[in-house]
């Protein structure tokens, strides 16, 4: 309810009644959900578990690893076909430079969290992340080529690949071995839901000096709505890394 109502208010008006009735909804299913898990002798999500440090940071952070690593792709996309015309296929060949940095990050994250801990991880993969997506932004401009994206998609996408290794781990560490599913179930969901939330709202901002717009000027706006939104993630990924400080200074084993 709540996503659908974050995506149908830019194109119905946020006093739609249909989006009113989505967003208040969303906010008396949540809060009933919390009323039915407090009383539950064997409740899905168990609060106790939010007593957890780590659990609850590890949480937090795959919420916005989605709400912003997650999102990057859907408005890279648009970018290049939307603006630069590129097909599915060269589309598709252009995020083979990402791919590869992300899976080298999450090899490097693997290393990196044995050697010197999941905190420490974390705040590496969020520093290169913060910086490889503040450059990835001023790829975003309608004059420049695909080569002006290429630095920010390898250093972004390692530190994406750093952090999606350690944000699990520490997402799982300090919970008894019975609640693992649980907790990581409580992970998963929480990463989807920053993922619909995250671009629901940036789809929204990226939208907003479109209107009206066309040919030309509309692939300028696109590109300069895009820019803002990669920014913004940017912006986020810091609050990421100041949520990561949180976490005790464990070394996994």
């Amino acid at each position: 309810m709540l996503v659908f109502g974050l995506v149908e208010g830019p194109e119905l008006g946020w006093d739609d009644p249909l989006v009113v009735v989505a967003l208040l909804l969303a906010i008396a299913l949540q809060a009933l959900f919390a009323l039915v898990e407090s009383r539950s002798a064997d409740p899905l999500m168990p609060f106790r578990l939010f007593r957890n440090r780590s659990l609850t940071v590890g949480m937090t952070i795959t919420f916005l690893f989605m709400g912003t690593f997650g999102v990057l792709p859907y408005f890279l996309t648009v970018l290049l076909q939307t603006v630069h015309d590129f097909s599915a296929l060269q589309t598709g060949l252009a995020f083979l430079i990402p791919s590869l940095a992300i899976a080298f990050g999450t090899q490097l994250g693997e290393r990196l969290t044995t050697r010197s801990g999941t905190r420490s991880t974390l705040l590496i993969g969020f520093a290169g992340g913060v910086i490889g997506t503040a450059g990835l932004a001023f790829g975003f401009d309608a004059g420049t080529s695909y080569a002006a994206l290429v630095p920010g998609l390898i250093v972004s996408g390692v530190g994406q690949g750093i952090i999606w290794t350690a944000m699990w781990i520490a997402a799982s560490t300090g919970t008894a071995a019975e609640e693992q599913g649980v907790a990581n179930g409580i992970a998963s969901t929480t990463l989807n839901l920053g993922n619909a939330i995250g671009l629901a709202v940036f789809t929204v901002v990226a939208d907003l000096g479109i209107e009206g717009k066309s040919a030309e000027t509309l692939r300028v706006a696109i590109a300069d709505g895009g820019f803002l939104v990669v920014l913004l993630s940017a912006g986020v990924m810091v609050i990421g890394f100041l949520i990561t400080l949180a976490l005790r200074p464990v070394v996994a084993r």
